[in-house]
């Protein structure tokens, strides 16, 4: 079966089947929680209901996590960006959406104290809403980027996917030896991490996914072009998509769909195998199912 097709087919299954493997324990239980700012160890952020929530269907949970001297109305807002990168309107009610704030704008994590503050999050969240637990998403921009990045190395257990645009590795990568889906953004005349560290960031997941090694080619600046690199037989997928453009959170500008569109997808597209035995069952797909999530474009 071609690639594209059970990739659509993932697109299409995988917002309308709730996992019954990774329900978290809000399953099922009337909601204390509600959409606006919560607080938490001393912090805060911002959480995101969608208005036809269903306390029975797990939902996907995606964090969200701003720039530095940004902040999480930043990203529930759309300062610079579409509002929650892009992702809320794409998500159609499926997913949970958390805007943490970093300490001092930034997600320097000393210690660790940044992934602790996710982790308490999550717990909260989970324990009062009903959240498929292999559905865990992280994506951010610049140093938010970074802290996606950190999570993928420190909790590649908890997420099943992260996106990182414009990143750098500035709030550490704590192990760093697991899978885990990832797909980077970075434009080509990036002066704050240079498009060379963002190919780093993907080196690491290449390496640990078992993915073959290829060439990312780039386009020219001035081009307006945007080169993507889907790398063949992965563990889990990994995708890296360089553009003409420098350091911002919105590749092409706020309105482009480029970042909101592949990154959705690209979440979508990470299933588990639990996953993706559903979506043979429900499309009667053949079982001739590719070893590789996705091909060079």
């Amino acid at each position: 079966m071609a690639i594209t097709s059970f990739r659509s087919a993932a697109l299409a299954l995988g917002a309308l089947l709730p996992s019954v493997l990774a329900q978290s324990p809000g399953c099922g239980s009337n909601p204390t929680l509600n959409s606006g700012v919560h607080y938490i160890n001393g912090r805060e952020y911002t959480l995101h209901i969608p208005d036809n929530y269903d306390n029975s269907n797990p939902h996907h949970l995606v964090f969200a996590f701003h720039w530095l001297g940004g902040s999480m109305n930043d990203v529930v807002f759309g300062n610079t960006i579409q509002p929650w990168y892009g992702l809320e309107s794409r998500a159609q009610g499926s997913a949970i959406f958390v805007a943490p704030q970093g300490l001092n704008a930034g997600w320097a994590n000393e210690g660790g104290q940044d992934i602790g503050f996710v982790e308490a999050i999550m717990e909260a969240v989970e324990n009062d809403l009903c959240i498929d637990q292999d559905s865990r998403f992280a994506t951010g921009f610049s140093f938010g980027g970074a802290m996606s990045y950190s999570l993928a190395c420190s909790r590649a257990s908890s997420f099943r996917a992260i996106a990182a645009i414009g990143a750098g590795p500035v709030s550490g990568c704590d192990g760093g030896n697991d899978p885990m889906a990832f797909i980077g953004f970075h434009g080509v005349s990036d002066n704050v991490f240079p498009i060379d560290t963002g190919i780093g960031l993907a080196q690491t997941f290449i390496q640990n996914n078992g993915c073959q090694g290829a060439d990312i080619p780039r386009p020219h600046p001035g081009s307006g072009e945007s080169i993507r690199t889907d790398f063949q037989g992965c563990s889990r997928p990994v995708s890296f998509i360089a553009y003409d453009g420098g350091h911002n959170g919105a590749p092409f500008g706020v309105e482009s769909s480029l970042a909101p569109d592949a990154t959705w997808e690209f979440f979508l597209s990470a299933m588990s195998s639990d996953q993706f035995l559903l979506l043979l069952v429900a499309c009667a797909c053949p079982l001739s199912i590719p070893n590789s999530y996705s091909h060079m474009q």
